[in-house]
């Protein structure tokens, strides 16, 4: 008996299970050929290996000053402008009480000149309410003592008893007396309220004169305040504006705006920045020894004085996340300047400092 033809799809197999057949025979063939020794993490080679090394890394910094004292235009009311006019030349070296910086101050000298005015008119005011009080106090003194008579005067004549006066003549009497004594009563009155009314003036012209005294003063130590002198010795360096211009005399700078730096140079420090990645590298109290640029063969000792704890960006464009790096310099050479360029260099040999030290590193 003949058999019957079967669909085709019921011997072919499909094309995924070929592959999944295939995969199965090539791994009893590599099970077989001792290839897989077990289900544990896969060895590394010497490749991956180096591609885990610390890589060479070079921080560029620049030198600066630990001490150093920043000038700028002082606090001057109704002064937002100030015109230079005396400046000290730059890298001149300077000691404490130099003169470094004299800003114009003709709008001070102005405004003082003014208030002197002002204040020897108050003063001459002041005299003149003094005198004017002197001579209220002897008139009033005067009536006083004219009234007082002519009190006395009434009143012995109102006491006296004689019978050949009439009654009219007595009456007269009394009523003078009256009279008499309330005009000694309004004497001592106006005199109590011409003291009164002279010392309150005398007063107000004393501080009028108090207050523009005061004045004067205050515009006498701003003009003072134009002229800057170093409060520290040190080298001087011109600060340079938005624009990279550095401020030269007859110039004009805003309030706040920098002009110089007096920097003492017996002590010099190196900062720089480093990435967050390489902190690793470094620890607090190691030494390290730096190059300076543009300086052939030139190098410095240093030790590593502080690692920024608070990590930030580069640069607004640059979202590398950075740290500070402060490094204390052994070394007092006279010419060092702040500004100054230098480099740490650390090999990727044995993961070493400069110095030859092992820096820490964390897997």
């Amino acid at each position: 008996m003949t058999a019957l033809p079967q669909p085709e799809h019921i011997f072919r197999p499909a094309r995924k299970s070929r592959g999944l057949l295939w995969c199965a025979a090539t791994l009893a063939a590599l099970i077989s050929a001792g290839s897989l020794t077990g289900c544990g993490k896969p060895e590394i080679n010497d490749a991956d290996e180096a591609g885990l090394q610390i890589q060479d890394l070079a921080i560029n910094g620049e030198l600066e000053a630990t001490r150093s004292v920043r000038v700028a235009p002082p606090s001057i009311s109704r002064m937002w402008n100030y015109s230079i006019e005396t400046l000290i030349p730059e890298n001149s070296h300077v000691s404490v009480g130099d003169l470094v910086v004299a800003f114009d101050d003709k709008p001070i000298k102005d405004a003082l000149q003014d208030k002197q005015a002002e204040l020897k008119q108050a003063e001459s005011e002041l005299e003149n309410s003094q005198l004017q009080e002197s001579r209220t106090q002897r008139d009033d003194a005067l009536a006083i003592e004219e009234k007082r008579a002519e009190h006395e005067k009434a009143r012995r004549k109102s006491e006296i008893l004689d019978q050949s006066m009439s009654r009219n003549e007595r009456q007269k009497a009394q009523i003078d007396y009256e009279i008499a004594s309330n005009d000694l009563e309004l004497a001592q009155a106006m005199a109590k309220l011409h003291r009164t009314t002279g010392a309150l003036t005398i007063s107000l012209a004393e501080r009028k004169v108090q207050r523009l005294k005061q004045e004067v003063s205050a515009l006498q130590d701003e003009a003072a305040k134009l002229k800057i002198t170093a409060s520290i010795a040190g080298l001087v360096q011109y600060v340079p504006n938005w624009e990279g211009e550095k401020p030269s005399e007859g110039d004009s700078v805003r309030f706040g705006q920098p002009v110089l730096d007096i920097s003492d140079l017996s002590q010099i420090q190196f900062r720089a920045q480093i990435d967050e990645a390489d902190k690793t590298r470094f620890t607090v109290g190691a030494p390290v020894n730096l190059v300076l640029d543009g300086i052939a063969g030139s190098s410095l000792q240093g030790e590593v004085a502080e690692l920024g704890r608070v990590v930030r960006d580069r640069a607004r464009d640059d979202r590398r996340r950075v740290i500070d790096l402060r490094v204390n310099l052994s070394s007092t050479e006279t010419e060092l300047r702040p500004g100054m360029t230098a480099v740490i260099n650390l090999p990727a040999a044995d993961n070493a400092l400069p110095n030859g030290e092992i820096a820490e590193v964390t897997p």
